[in-house]
């Protein structure tokens, strides 16, 4: 008997399932029941209309950050209530959503408000409905993004970007309708990494636009992203810190050999097409000044300086008459450039001239020599007696240009990175 029992109670709950199954009969009774001559789909839901807006993000297609656009697909989850399309889910089979095209039902006008290629309404005739029997409508249309976005340069290439996607409301203002977010960042579950950039943190923002005095509701969609910059260490800063010390070499090369305007003509070449690839690849903006372009044509003018010193050098070490140093210069010889190379004072003592036919020979003065005996350095004596020829003095003068250039190029370039690496923070 209780086995008898048993088996009656199954056939019960079997029967009861077949009666709670799918059927296309159920299904097109519902739509026909919701979705009949009296649902008219330019009417709005309620009063104020509440949109629960999410951002899926699904990967960052692009950041041209020349013409400051932003490429990114996705897809927008809208949700509402709709009051009208509510059916009891036990008399039709226990169906709890069906789907439709969105040309059959109210939906909201959603444009994206920064977009650079034109402004039409999300969504697709082609593209479902998803409806629960309790009356919310959930619509997820997916897009191509491409938005403007501000791009700041200053401290390329370890910069932050701040870039959004602005989300509006085109038709219906704030007192009727108002799109609210569903998560306080976008949701980055099916995102894929970039090879350029990191997606350092998402936020969303609800606004208000206001436009000839009516008030949207608008939806802001923050995007953070902070720049790779290996690619940018190997393939432009190393570069141009190597040319740069590269250029001071030139004082070090000597002054006979021929070779000198050539070999600073050709890093001062080198810099201008650094500093041209670097600009191809900012905006053409006067807001944001880039650091690293700062940094380029700093070195650039330390090159070109270094072609004026090199002429004005090479004019003094072939000047035709050797013992016509300038007067400033031979201060400038015994107040600086003896020190910086190292030398002792050379002099002229007539007792220690030599004379070798028709010609004078100069010796070095003992270190031992008295100071009473030693001749003073006195400016007059220095502009009289100046031991030295314009080429020794040129040769001075390559050290102490070469020793003060590399100074301030290693500096410059300490403070430059100081800078780069350390000023810039992530945008609020």
């Amino acid at each position: 008997m209780r086995t008898l029992l048993v088996i009656l109670t199954f056939n019960l709950l079997s029967f009861k399932g077949t009666l709670g199954a799918f059927t296309t009969t159920h299904a097109t009774n519902i739509h026909s029941a919701v979705l009949g001559a009296s649902y008219n789909k330019y009417v709005r839901p309620s009063e104020v209309t509440n949109i629960n807006i999410e951002f899926v993000l699904f990967s960052l297609n692009g950041l041209d950050m020349k013409n400051e656009i932003m490429t990114t697909s996705g897809w927008m989850v809208a949700t509402w209530s709709d009051s009208r399309l509510t059916w009891t889910a036990a008399s039709y089979g226990n169906i709890e959503y069906i789907y439709t095209k969105q040309d059959k039902i109210w939906r909201p006008e959603l444009l994206i408000d920064n977009s650079v290629e034109g402004m039409t309404p999300l969504g697709d005739d082609e593209l479902f409905f998803k409806i629960k029997d309790t009356g919310v409508v959930q619509w997820e249309p997916p897009s191509l993004y491409v938005t403007s976005c501000e791009i700041d340069v200053t401290y390329y290439p370890f910069d932050y970007q701040k870039c959004t996607i602005e989300l509006i409301s085109a038709m219906f203002t704030t007192d009727v309708l108002t799109l609210n977010k569903s998560k306080d960042t976008v949701n980055t579950e099916d995102y894929s990494e970039n090879g350029e950039w990191i997606l350092y943190s998402t936020s969303v923002e609800e606004k208000v636009l206001s436009e000839n005095g009516e008030n949207f509701s608008q939806l802001e969609f923050v995007l953070i992203f902070k720049r790779r910059p290996g690619y940018y260490l190997s393939n432009i800063i190393y570069p141009v810190i190597l040319i740069s010390l590269l250029a001071n070499l030139a004082f070090l090369l000597p002054a006979d050999s021929g070779e000198r305007i050539g070999y600073v003509l050709t890093v001062l070449l080198a810099l201008a097409v650094l500093l041209t690839l670097v600009g191809d690849s900012m905006p053409t903006t006067s807001k944001h000044t880039s650091i690293l372009g700062m940094y380029i044509s700093f070195v650039l003018l330390m090159s070109g300086l270094g072609i004026v010193f090199t002429i004005l050098n090479l004019r003094l070490h072939l000047s035709p008459d050797q013992s016509d140093v300038p007067k400033w210069l031979q201060y400038f010889t015994h107040a600086v450039l003896l020190r910086v190379n190292c030398r002792r004072a050379k002099v002229k003592d007539k007792d220690m001239v030599k004379p070798m036919g028709d010609n004078l020979e100069i010796q070095d003065a003992d270190e031992d020599v008295n100071s009473a005996k030693r001749p003073s350095l006195s400016p007059t004596n220095q502009s009289s007696e100046f031991p030295y020829q314009c080429s020794e003095v040129s040769a001075f003068l390559d050290f102490f240009i070469f020793s003060l250039f590399t100074i301030i190029t290693v500096v410059v370039t300490v403070i430059f990175f100081i800078i780069i690496v350390v000023g810039d923070t992530p945008p609020v």
